[in-house]
C-alpha cells in the first residue's frame, strides 16, 4: 500500500505539474486566522499593492500553515487534504511527508498573530457555510465578483495570493461550495499547488545548498572531463577519479550528512541505454567505485525494498532519463536515497550520467535530497 500511495501521488505531481494562472488584485487587509503533521484548473494571484513595511515571511521549506475551521478539518475535506499533502515523499528509505502541515483555526491565528507571517499559508474553506470564520476571510479576500464566478462555474476554485501579512509570503485559497466540491478541488489541484510551493521553496533550497559558495576547480574538472557545466557547491571535494572507467566521485562531509555526486560519460550506441534497465545497469556499474572497509563491498541499487522510479523529461532543455530509488552496500550495512540524471548530448552522441546520493543515518533525508537534486539538475552541455 505504501508503494502504491507513493506511485499515485508522484504520477499526479507529474501529470498536473503545470496549471494556467490569471491575475487578480484584492484588498488583503481582512483578518486571517494547527491536525499536527509532517497546490488547479483555474487559479488567480492576489497581491498586496500597498506594500507596507512588512517583516519577511518565516518558516522552513516544505512547511505549510493551514487555516480552516475545526469541524471542516476533522471531516472528509480535512482527511483528503491530509492524505495528499502528507503522502510519502518519493523515494526515501523511511517515509517522510511531502509537506509538514501545521493547522490552526481562525480564532487561534488571531491569538497568535506572529503566525500570520508564515511563509506558506493555505486557507481551506466551505463557502456554503456562512457561519465559518475561514469562509468569511476567503470571501473578503477574493471579493464578491470572484466568489460569484466560482459559484457560477465549477463551484470550486484555488486562488493564489502573495504578501498578505509578510513579504515573500505565498498563500492559497482552496475553496468550494460544499464539502464535495471542496474535496474535488483538493484532489484536482494538489499537484499544481505542490509545484508552486516547491518553486517558492527552491530559493531557500538553493541558498542552503550553496551556503559555502561554489567550487570553480571542480566545475572546471567536470567541463574538461565530461563536457558539462554544473554548479558545484563549495563544500564538495574530489574523492576519487577513475580514469580507466571515466568516473568522478565528488563528496561533501561538511555538514551532518555525507553528500555525494557521481559523474560518468559513455558513448551513445543503443536506445536501450535510455530505458529503465539501461540507467539501472549504468548506475550499478559506476556504483562499484563506492566501497567501505568491509571486504568485497560495493554500492548497488536496491529495488527490492523500494521500487526504482524512472521517467523521461527535459532538464535544461536536454533529453534526460531520471531515476529515483534507494541504494545499499553489498556486504555492509549502509544505504540511502539517490537520484540520477542520464543526459543525451546530441552534439557528441554521448551519454552523461550525473548522480546524487546521500548517507544520513538516523536523519530525515527529504530536504537534503531536494538540495542534491537541485545541484545535479544544474548540469548542462
Amino acid at each position: 500500500m505504501l508503494q502504491l500511495k507513493i506511485l499515485i501521488v508522484f504520477i499526479l505531481l507529474f501529470l498536473f505539474g503545470c496549471a494556467p494562472e490569471t491575475n487578480y488584485e484584492t484588498n488583503s487587509s481582512s483578518p486571517g486566522t494547527e491536525r499536527q503533521t509532517p497546490a488547479q484548473n483555474n487559479s488567480s494571484r492576489l497581491t498586496n499593492p500597498s506594500k507596507p513595511s512588512f517583516n519577511y515571511a518565516h518558516g522552513r521549506i516544505n512547511q505549510v500553515l493551514v487555516i480552516s475551521d475545526s469541524s471542516l478539518w476533522k471531516g472528509m475535506a480535512g482527511d483528503t487534504f491530509f492524505y495528499y499533502f502528507t503522502a510519502p515523499y518519493i523515494l526515501l528509505p523511511q517515509p517522510e511527508p511531502i509537506f509538514d502541515i501545521i493547522h490552526m483555526t481562525p480564532e487561534a491565528l488571531s491569538d497568535q498573530p506572529v503566525k500570520k507571517e508564515f511563509r506558506t499559508i493555505i486557507f481551506l474553506a466551505d463557502l456554503n457555510d456562512e457561519n465559518s470564520l475561514t469562509s468569511r476571510v476567503v470571501r473578503a479576500d477574493l471579493g464578491g465578483e470572484k466568489i460569484a464566478e466560482i459559484k457560477n462555474e465549477k463551484g470550486y476554485n484555488t486562488t493564489v495570493g502573495q504578501d498578505k501579512w509578510a513579504r515573500s509570503q505565498l498563500l492559497f485559497y482552496i475553496s468550494g461550495f460544499g464539502e464535495e466540491k471542496l474535496i474535488k478541488n483538493i484532489t484536482n489541484n494538489f499537484p499544481a499547488i505542490a509545484r508552486k510551493i516547491n518553486e517558492k521553496d527552491s530559493e531557500t533550497v538553493k541558498a542552503t545548498a550553496y551556503q559555502a559558495g561554489r567550487n570553480p576547480d571542480l566545475e572546471a574538472d567536470l567541463m574538461a572531463n565530461f563536457g558539462i557545466r554544473m554548479q558545484v557547491p563549495g563544500g564538495f571535494r574530489r574523492a576519487r577519479f577513475d580514469k580507466n572507467n571515466n568516473i568522478m566521485w565528488l563528496r561533501s562531509d561538511d555538514r551532518e550528512i555525507i553528500a555525494n555526486i557521481l559523474v560518468t560519460k559513455i558513448p551513445y550506441t543503443d536506445k536501450n541505454q535510455l530505458t529503465k534497465e539501461g540507467i539501472k545497469d549504468l548506475r550499478n556499474q559506476i556504483g562499484k567505485i563506492i566501497t567501505t572497509r568491509q571486504p568485497n563491498s560495493y554500492m548497488r541499487i536496491n529495488d527490492v525494498d523500494l521500487p526504482l522510479f524512472v521517467e523521461k523529461k527535459q532538464v535544461n532543455n536536454t533529453y534526460t532519463v531520471q531515476a529515483r530509488g534507494v541504494w545499499d552496500i553489498v556486504n555492509d550495512f549502509m544505504g540511502g536515497p539517490f537520484i540520477s540524471n542520464l543526459m543525451l548530448n546530441p552534439a557528441t552522441n554521448e551519454l552523461v550520467l550525473v548522480d546524487g546520493f546521500i548517507y544520513a543515518p538516523s536523519k530525515d533525508k527529504r530536504n537534503y535530497m531536494q538540495e542534491i537534486e537541485l545541484v545535479i539538475s544544474s548540469a548542462q552541455f
